[in-house]
């Protein structure tokens, strides 16, 4: 075989290789399941954003039996409330983050997650997680970091959760006494 053959062929599949990678990921992308409609009003978290906390709240807080105690859509519509109360930077950093990891691309090489979020194992998603908490690169674990206290944050913001985590409440101020 030439030289030449054998470097066509190498280009050729290659691009028939890359192909086939970029269809699946299409394929991925258009067997999203749309999030259960509900009345609350949403001014940042657009539905691919919710997509993505669908899949990742539970494994940030796996070692709690949320469905019992509270439930998914309360926990995003928390994290809304909290975001839109930030400030507009932050806002827009956070917008870039979603928008990344809804992105086919983002999802491939920063998460290295090769299924759409939904199809993602927990397994696969808590590796991510961990790469990024453990990280080299700084903004990465900035990125964990506030995708972490967000989440963690709107989710212990529930009454129903702090028995199990051992938390007795804010104390009782008496103003009584002033």
């Amino acid at each position: 075989m030439k030289r030449r053959t054998f470097i066509k062929n190498i280009v050729s599949a290659s691009v028939l290789s890359l192909g086939g990678v970029m269809a699946f990921q299409y394929y991925q992308q258009s067997q999203l399941k749309p999030v259960k409609p509900d009345d609350f009003d949403y001014q940042f978290l657009t539905e691919q954003d919710r997509i993505l906390l669908e899949v990742l709240v539970p494994v940030f807080v796996s070692g709690l039996s949320l469905n019992k105690l509270v439930s998914l859509t309360t926990i995003i519509q928390n994290i809304e409330t909290a975001i839109v109360r930030l400030p507009h930077r932050t806002q827009a950093e956070l917008r870039e983050l979603f928008e990344l990891l809804a992105s086919i691309f983002g999802r491939l090489m920063l998460a290295n997650v090769w299924l759409n979020w939904q199809s993602a194992s927990a397994g696969s998603i808590d590796q991510f997680l961990g790469e990024w908490r453990n990280s080299s690169i700084d903004l990465l674990q900035v990125a964990y970091k506030g995708l972490h206290k967000l989440i963690i944050g709107s989710v212990y913001a529930e009454q129903n959760i702090w028995q199990q985590i051992g938390y007795s409440g804010p104390p009782a101020i008496s103003f009584s006494q002033v």
